[in-house]
């Protein structure tokens, strides 16, 4: 588990996590209810229907093989540059790069040349480098769909 608490990232997945996936999709497609009670030391607790499709969907992810991230984006929490490229899949320079530049907000600790920035702040980052390749993609598109696309051998 990260040392942040808005940032829980899963290990890759070992036979029993498959296992559980399995039996987990099995009971899920199999019911006439989408209700589910977790036995925690003996005292039943209710699960409503939306966590266990977060908890299907991640337990399917990871029995794929495939990275899960559960995170908290409004959170208070802030990282060092090493977790905050981490946390973007980036290099640790190109994250310095983004924070010069002010393409990520950080903050200074004070008296400090370290930085901190806000797992909102990078949020908000991937959720605009989303949204801007998705515009290129439109706009590519409709260059291709006007035959203004020369290729050029």
């Amino acid at each position: 588990m990260s040392a942040v608490e808005s940032l829980y990232e899963l290990e890759r997945p070992d036979e029993v996590t498959r296992q559980a996936s399995s039996r987990l999709e099995h009971a899920m497609t199999g019911a006439r209810t989408r209700q589910a009670v977790l036995v925690v030391d003996g005292e039943e607790v209710e699960v409503p229907e939306a966590l266990l499709q977060v908890l299907l969907h991640a337990v399917h992810q990871q029995a794929a093989g495939r990275r899960v991230r559960v995170v908290a984006p409004d959170a208070d929490e802030e990282l060092t540059p090493n977790q905050a490229a981490e946390y973007l899949g980036i290099s640790r320079p190109l994250l310095v790069k983004l924070l010069d530049d002010g393409t990520i907000p950080a903050r200074n600790l004070p008296g400090s040349r370290h930085r901190r920035i806000s797992v909102a702040a990078l949020e908000s980052y991937l959720d605009h480098k989303v949204a801007r390749r998705a515009r290129l993609s439109a706009a590519m598109n409709d260059i291709a769909e006007a035959d203004l696309y020369d290729q050029q051998d």
